[in-house]
Order: C-alpha cells, then sequence, then structure tokens
C-alpha cells in the first residue's frame, strides 16, 4: 500500500505522463481507502479543466 504522499506524488505526475499500470492500481486502491488523497484528485481535475478553459477563453 502506498503512503498518501506517494499517492499525492502520482496524482501529480499523472498530469504530465501517462503512469504505469501498476502505479495507476496502487492510486485506485489508496483512493478507496483514503478520502482526503481522493478530495485532492478530484481537486487537481477541477483545477485542469479551468486551466484549460481559461486557455481557450483567453485566445478568444
Amino acid at each position: 500500500m502506498i503512503t498518501c504522499r506517494e499517492a499525492t506524488r502520482l496524482t501529480l505526475q499523472a498530469e504530465d505522463r501517462s503512469l504505469p499500470l501498476t502505479e495507476r492500481l496502487a492510486v485506485r486502491l489508496h483512493h478507496k481507502m483514503c478520502t482526503n488523497c481522493r478530495r485532492f484528485s478530484r481537486q487537481v481535475e477541477l483545477m485542469r479543466q479551468a486551466s484549460a478553459r481559461w486557455r481557450q477563453y483567453s485566445q478568444e
């Protein structure tokens, strides 16, 4: 089982690269048990979407 620190690191790295299967499964398993890391992952996704919308808006 990975720690919260490792799960956070992998969540952020997943934004830049595709994670190998073992790392993806480790993060998923951790998210099943850890509400805080699951919430952090959703926040990262929200920020990614907001940034994409802002880039689209600023180019118009």
